[in-house]
């Protein structure tokens, strides 16, 4: 992967947020489908949900940071804010990188994601957790018949291994990240890659996220996209056709598009990890 393409771009659709996992904000009007969304449905009913892993599925949008910063101050690099890394989480290091160091040649950034990927081994996976709901969610969805793919700009190998440490083994069918295709997010191609491997159509996808990247590769590649507010970007972005802010309104938003699927909205109680 290069980090010479336009990241910057998105950026200006990112809002900036603070790191608390539940937005404090009211939901937005596009969050809970009514009726005539029902009734106005297109195409035919969701067969596949492809997940964005950092600030959607697990809590690890801080790690991501941390980990960033301790490479860069280990350089005498200067410190990044939350909110320039946080934009960029699902993206290629280099972005991130070169956020600190703009002329930074090919042979650093290599040798400096070698020590960034060590570090996030060592520390940040094993400090990663799930968002609550997130554990409820992915059964019934897998349950309910729905398939289920990972979309992380996280290569494939590390996002198996955090979820499957989770505990998430049997409801994930295929676990894909940014080394699984040759170009990263926004791009297209890691959600049609998710799509052939599930078989199934755009319109019978959809991408669930928090960050623009994510929201753009879903529209480009055809899919239906709903955002998350409670990762990195707490306001709507342009590429979401649902935006939902709890885990409840996510499991109503998808039995929207999924039609009459038993086990997708589950229990009626709190949703528990």
């Amino acid at each position: 992967m290069t980090s010479s393409r336009p990241w910057c771009g998105f950026a200006r659709w990112l809002a900036i947020a603070a790191s608390p996992s539940r937005s404090p904000y009211p939901s937005p009007s596009r969050s809970s489908p009514g009726p005539r969304a029902v009734a106005a449905a297109k195409g035919p009913p969701l067969r596949a949900v492809l997940w964005d892993l950092d600030g959607t599925l697990t809590d690890s949008v801080r790690l991501v940071v941390e980990t960033m910063n301790a490479v860069i101050a280990a350089h005498g690099g200067p410190l990044l804010p939350y909110e320039k890394v946080g934009e960029l989480t699902g993206l290629p290091l280099d972005a991130m990188f070169r956020l600190a160091w703009p002329d930074l040649g090919a042979a650093d950034v290599e040798s400096y994601r070698v020590e960034y990927r060590a570090r996030y081994d060592g520390v940040a996976i094993p400090a990663t957790r799930l968002y609550r709901g997130a554990r409820t969610t992915l059964r019934d969805f897998h349950a309910a018949g729905l398939l289920q793919a990972t979309v992380t700009g996280k290569r494939a190998s590390d996002c198996e291994r955090i979820l499957r440490g989770l505990g998430i083994k049997k409801d994930i069918d295929v676990y894909l990240g940014g080394d699984s295709v040759p170009r990263p997010k926004p791009s297209p191609d890691l959600a049609r890659y998710a799509m052939s491997r599930l078989g199934v159509s755009p319109h019978e996808s959809v991408v669930i996220g928090d960050s623009a990247a994510d929201l753009a590769m879903g529209k480009a590649a055809g899919a239906h996209t709903i955002q998350v507010l409670w990762g990195f970007s707490r306001s709507p972005l342009p590429d979401a056709e649902r935006t939902v802010r709890t885990w409840r309104e996510l499991r109503e938003a998808v039995r929207v598009l999924g039609g009459p699927k038993p086990g997708i909205l589950g229990r009626s109680g709190p949703l528990r990890s």
